[in-house]
């Protein structure tokens, strides 16, 4: 690789261009009206190997949303998330060429992106960033991946918030007065069930068997199919909606999920609840399940959980439980003792 300075005259003053070849191959140039600019570019391109690389491959080219439609169209996941993730990227970064895209670039979105952002909300977007580009190099558009080796940020998984009766009657009568009819029935799902948003989002009504009271999901979180057993409270609000065939929470055309944010926001304003998200409904299920007795084991197969250690986090909800029933039982033995 070498570099070349060309200067040219202007009405008032010069401009300096800086090309860089391998060879007779035009590698990359780039003009600037003072010449130490152009030599500082073309100084931190040269020790930019990986840039380099890219610019020598006529694929990295081609724009992130180029590489976004290419990558939709191959995948075969089901989380119905990924795309809105993807666009979300492609608007902000649509323009920008792949040889572009480094990593400097990707840690200064993750900054912005991150400011009143909770850290697993970051994470999901750096991994938007890395599976797009790993797709990239997988297709030889890039030689390496400029997401891989950027740090995750610390997550906080044991919070579990969960709802008090008051606060139960609340947001269902808030469902109720709700523009979405089918709010209702998303929420008592979600308190009952424990599912996961992206597994009731996916529902469909070919997959529910209302008399044995359970669904089938061809594909959770964990890449496992399970089966969802629904309790009484659920089937009586899910009889109110049956169809025959489609999304359960479809749009119009029964195959795309409805988006549902403003009026779960909505929702939540009209109960009076704060910092309450939907996923907590599932901390609230499993809450429910160990208060009543359950066991941890049970209430993991319930929830879907794949490992032990993730159903590990309500064992101190488990404590309270057992000393209870060991409270009441010992009252009853040692009483007759006393008799």
């Amino acid at each position: 690789m070498h570099v070349t300075y060309v200067k040219k005259p202007l009405k008032v003053g010069f401009s300096y261009k800086a090309v860089i070849r391998s060879g007779d191959k035009l590698i990359a140039s780039k003009t600037f009206t003072l010449k130490k600019d152009a030599k500082t570019w073309a100084d931190a391109l040269l020790r930019d190997n990986q840039r380099l690389e890219a610019l020598g491959n006529p694929k990295a080219r081609i724009t992130l949303s180029t590489l976004a439609e290419l990558y939709m169209d191959a995948w075969t996941g089901r989380d119905i998330s990924r795309q809105g993730r993807v666009k979300a990227l492609t608007d902000a970064y649509g323009k920008e060429r792949l040889l572009d895209i480094t990593t400097t670039l990707i840690k200064a979105d993750l900054k912005t992106y991150a400011e009143g952002r909770k850290p697993a909300t970051i994470n999901r977007r750096k991994a938007c960033w890395s599976v797009l580009m790993q797709f990239a190099v997988d297709e030889e558009y890039i030689a390496t991946n400029p997401a891989k080796g950027i740090a995750s940020k610390t997550e906080n998984n044991a919070r579990i918030r969960s709802l008090d009766d008051d606060e139960r009657k609340a947001l269902l009568a808030a469902c109720d007065a709700s523009d979405w009819p089918l709010l209702k029935l998303l929420v008592v799902l979600g308190m009952t069930t424990g599912a996961r948003l992206g597994e009731l989002q996916s529902l469909r009504w070919e997959g529910i068997d209302l008399k044995k009271r359970t669904a089938t999901l061809a594909m959770t979180k964990n890449g496992d199919p399970r089966v969802l057993v629904f309790p009484a409270p659920a089937i009586t609000t899910l009889m109110l909606h049956r169809k025959a065939e489609g999304l359960v929470f479809g749009r119009a055309d029964g195959e795309k999920p409805m988006c549902f944010r403003k009026h779960w926001n909505a929702a939540l304003k009209v109960a009076g609840l704060k910092a309450f998200h939907f996923h907590d409904l599932r901390h609230d299920a499993a809450t429910s399940l160990i208060n009543a007795g359950t066991d941890l084991y049970t209430t993991g197969q319930i929830l879907g959980h794949r490992s032990p250690q993730s159903t590990a986090r309500y064992a101190h909800l488990s404590i309270k439980t057992k000393q209870a029933a060991a409270d009441r039982t010992m009252a009853e033995v040692f009483g007759r003792l006393e008799k």
